[in-house]
């Protein structure tokens, strides 16, 4: 059996499908279009973290207080490096069975041969437009409505 290991700042996704549940909803489709490909996907597998990734990840907090201070003093420098190590700190929260929203143009599809009529994207980490979060309504927010 073989399988895929995404390298550098790449994902594995698959797609879902218009007729699939997200959360709590469903999205309600037309037979013709219901298993057409959408901009949601569920992650399959992440690359694994690097030595240095692990190390970033804990020294987070001193980075970007560093980052920070010098970004203050007028750092232009120090302020790319701080959006650029947010973005990292975002790319590698995302983990497998996360749902994420992609752009329907990119990646490089291909169909899984386990699993026939399944297809997998193989997509950059920059690629995620963002992450699908479910969340619960609150008390506070039930009585506001």
């Amino acid at each position: 059996m073989k399988k895929i290991i995404p390298f550098g700042s790449r994902l594995l996704v698959k797609r879902q499908k218009i007729g699939n549940k997200l959360g709590t909803g469903l999205i309600i489709a037309s037979d013709e279009t219901a298993e057409r490909p959408t901009d949601l996907a569920t992650v399959v597998h992440t690359p694994d973290r690097s030595f240095a990734d692990l190390a970033l990840i804990q020294e987070a907090e001193a980075i970007i207080t560093a980052l920070t201070n010098h970004a203050k003093g007028g750092d232009s420098m120090a302020l790319e490096a701080l959006i650029k190590f947010n973005d990292f700190l975002k790319a590698k929260s995302i983990k497998v069975g996360d749902t994420v929203m992609i752009s329907k143009y990119i990646g490089t599809d291909f169909h899984d041969n386990v699993n026939p009529g399944e297809s997998l994207t193989l997509v950059l980490e920059q690629d995620i437009i963002g992450l699908v979060i479910t969340q619960k309504e609150t008390a506070c927010q039930t009585t506001e409505k």
